[in-house]
């Protein structure tokens, strides 16, 4: 009993602990957040590198789409105390892209911020518009999965209306449109650690700017 008690104790010590240690952000994507292509290191691993005051988590996985909602639902109940949700979706949802698709993916968005409201009420979310492929530099592979330049439109139409959705909704938002350099990409669809660094570069921007992390 007294072991149990002894245990319980300390665990109460290290929830009390991270409740008041640094902030917890944390970074649900697909593979451009995971880090595919550059060996983990995505801008979620470059904001942790250079603002240890800052918790960053990454809920990243390779080939995510907005109609994987229903894989947020573990996240935020991992991670129900955050300080921040990020959610940068859409890529994937748009081979060959167009308007129906990009309907998709911002009523998807939209569930998907409704439930992190009804779970977790303090954490403050901020939709992220994912940065445009590259033309130019796209693999045969993704030519072959059907990245092109219905892709690359239907992605700058999505940041528009991922805008519009954050006003409706009440969040934050931030376009990484003209973010990554067209020659920062390894495969037309994923930065490398240059275009990494650049997305983390402007997400901190935005961070300390208008959410007071430091």
């Amino acid at each position: 009993m007294l072991a149990f008690v002894s245990m319980l104790v300390m665990l109460l010590g290290i929830t009390m602990i991270r409740s008041e240690g640094n902030p917890e952000v944390v970074c649900f994507g697909d593979s451009i957040t995971n880090g595919a292509m550059v060996n983990g290191k995505s801008w979620v691993y470059f904001l942790s590198e250079e603002h240890r005051k800052v918790d960053f988590v990454n809920a990243g996985r390779n080939g995510r789409k907005t109609s994987d909602k229903d894989e947020i639902l573990p996240i935020i109940s991992e991670y129900h105390g955050a300080e921040l949700l990020l959610i940068m979706l859409g890529v994937n949802d748009l081979k060959d892209g167009n308007d129906s698709l990009v309907d998709d993916c911002v009523s998807n968005v939209d569930w998907m911020i409704h439930k992190v409201r009804e779970a977790s009420q303090g954490t403050r979310i901020i939709l992220i518009a994912p940065p445009e492929i590259s033309l130019r530099k796209m693999s045969q592979l993704n030519v072959g999965k059907e990245y092109n330049g219905n892709t690359f439109q239907a992605l700058r139409k999505l940041s528009g209306e991922y805008e519009k959705l954050s006003k409706r909704d009440s969040v934050g938002f931030l376009s990484l449109l003209n973010t990554v350099s067209p020659d920062n990409f390894v495969d037309g669809l994923h930065p490398d650690l240059e275009g990494q660094r650049q997305i983390a570069e402007k997400i901190w921007r935005l961070l300390s700017a208008k959410f007071g992390l430091k």
